[in-house]
């Protein structure tokens, strides 16, 4: 990772242990705006390739670097940060790219993240603890999440710098399916110092409403509609889906 400017260590921890707004504002605002990397997180980037664009939410949005490559790639987003400088900077990025992006002054508290109206929500690097209950209740059905960050080994070589201990991640959003969760080692696109960390990752989804009825062979079947397998065996459709039904064939 280019490192452009390095902020003295008690600014940067300063930042990471407080978030406040003020301490974001001043990294923000060095020379070049590239104390963090600017490219999106690479494993948002690999988990929505295949995702159907919709309704996007980019908590603790910083410079925009994940909010702008979703707009670009047709998601409708909105992205809220406390630093009015970093919120500044993705506005006039967005607008240079041309591309149409909702970016908010905001801290977690105030800002409404509703009930069943995103489609997806990212948090890279920001208090998830704090706010799980909200996302869970602001996912829609079939709606995602998208988390990165520190294991808590990472304390080891920099300071405040892990937040989950061994699968705890897994345990932060009950009802939610977990499609892939990792543990691995590696230097975190959100860190200027060139750092080998522990980190911790995982996409994880809201359970859809289901579709009525059965299929079989490829066609709708409703419930309590009975079908037969190779002219021998009965199934009966219901609310959980396929049953034997003990009855045999005519």
């Amino acid at each position: 990772m280019p490192r452009l400017w390095i902020a003295p260590l008690s600014l940067l921890c300063c930042a990471v242990a407080f978030g406040q707004a003020s301490e974001y504002n001043e990294i923000y605002k060095n020379p070049e705006g590239k104390l963090f990397s600017r490219k999106p997180n690479a494993f948002l980037v690999e988990v929505t390739r295949t995702r159907k664009p919709g309704k996007a939410l980019d908590v603790g949005m910083g410079q925009g670097r994940n909010s702008i490559y979703l707009a670009r790639r047709g998601w409708d987003v909105t992205g809220f940060d406390a630093s009015d400088e970093g919120v500044r900077i993705a506005r006039v990025e967005a607008a240079r790219l041309r591309v149409k992006l909702s970016a908010r002054v905001a801290t977690f508290d105030e800002f409404d993240f509703g009930e069943n109206a995103w489609d997806l929500i990212v948090l890279t690097y920001v208090p998830a603890k704090e706010i799980a209950p909200k996302i869970v209740r602001a996912l829609k059905p079939g709606g995602a999440v998208v988390i990165e960050d520190r294991h808590r080994d990472t304390r080891r070589v920099w300071p405040e710098g892990g937040l989950f201990a061994d699968n705890e991640l897994l345990t932060l959003f009950p009802g939610l399916r977990v499609l892939r969760y990792e543990d691995f080692s590696e230097v975190p696109d959100w860190q200027a110092e060139g750092l080998q960390e522990r980190l911790v990752h995982l996409i994880a989804e809201k359970p859809g409403v289901p579709e009525p009825g059965c299929l079989w062979k490829g066609k709708l079947v409703q419930e309590r509609g009975d079908v037969c397998w190779d002219h021998a065996v009965r199934f009966r459709c219901v609310d959980a889906g396929w049953v034997f039904t003990h009855e045999g064939c005519k």
